[in-house]
């Protein structure tokens, strides 16, 4: 573990925001601003609720998105570290690729927000497909699903469920594309979920949790803002994906009684992240 104790530490953060419904940037701003980290949040778009409630109304924000780096870069801000996750259409992800170029940081993370169980969600076209591969290959990390993975390397989805040799030639996959670090997401295996580590060394290996009742909207966005927490205080992505992986499981606990829709209840550990990541 190398804990960096400085004082002064800063997060882009590239999100849609959601007003009922935990995910993306309420979700990102309190976990990372726990861990003693400044959060500059540039909202994607603004939401009514998230995205599992019927009738939520939703505005971009991809004019806004172009006006806010123009005033950062004549401001000439500095940050450590570019995070980006939800982003609706080609040119967001053209703005955020520019601002990875015009805003030099030691850390991007991509969390490629593209679909889920096999299907793409009904936003996400080939093109935008096509250019999140552009993106994620910008990224010192990325954080896909198994259907964000398949649909990256053009690979054929067949199950949450997948052998360690599958996960590894998934992540291959994407190394191959020109990705770096992945941290390939939500495995199933049996009674636990994994979450697979591929570094650029060569380092394999995964870190398991209990399964947890049901799946809750939102649980992705808090596994990779934890994680980039970690990553941004120095510590090493194995002590990093640990932390973050434990960090979802106990959210997931407290969360039993709350509706799915709602997300995680992961505000009565938060306390526990100031370190940089997460101390049970």
């Amino acid at each position: 573990m190398r804990l960096i104790m400085r004082q002064n530490f800063s997060v882009a953060a590239i999100h849609d925001m959601s007003g009922y419904g935990k995910c993306s940037l309420t979700v990102a701003i309190p976990v990372i601003s726990a861990a003693g980290i400044k959060v500059c949040p540039l909202p994607t778009a603004v939401l009514s609720t998230n995205t599992a409630y019927q009738g939520f109304v939703f505005h971009e924000l991809t004019g806004f998105m172009r006006q806010s780096l123009e005033h950062w870069q004549s401001l000439q801000l500095k940050f450590d570290a570019i995070y980006s996750g939800f982003l609706g259409s080609a040119e967001q992800i053209d703005i955020v690729i520019d601002m990875i170029g015009k805003f030099p940081v030691p850390l991007v993370v991509v969390d490629p927000v593209l679909g889920d169980k096999g299907k793409p969600y009904a936003t996400m076209t080939t093109d935008i497909c096509r250019k999140m591969l552009d993106l994620a290959i910008c990224a010192d990390v990325i954080t896909p699903n198994i259907t964000e993975a398949c649909l990256l390397t053009e690979s054929t989805y067949r199950s949450e469920e997948i052998s360690r040799e599958e996960a590894y030639q998934l992540c291959h996959r994407l190394q191959e594309k020109g990705c770096r670090n992945i941290v390939l997401t939500g495995v199933q295996q049996g009674s636990e979920l994994l979450n697979y580590v591929l570094q650029t060394d060569g380092d394999f290996y995964a870190n398991s949790i209990e399964k947890v009742g049901v799946m809750r909207h939102g649980t992705g966005d808090l596994f990779a803002s934890v994680l980039t927490a970690g990553l941004v205080r120095g510590f090493s992505m194995r002590d990093a994906s640990a932390s973050a992986s434990a960090f979802v499981h106990d959210s997931l606990e407290l969360s039993r009684e709350d509706e799915t829709r709602e997300g995680a209840c992961f505000e009565p550990i938060l306390y526990k992240l100031t370190s940089g990541i997460y101390q049970k």
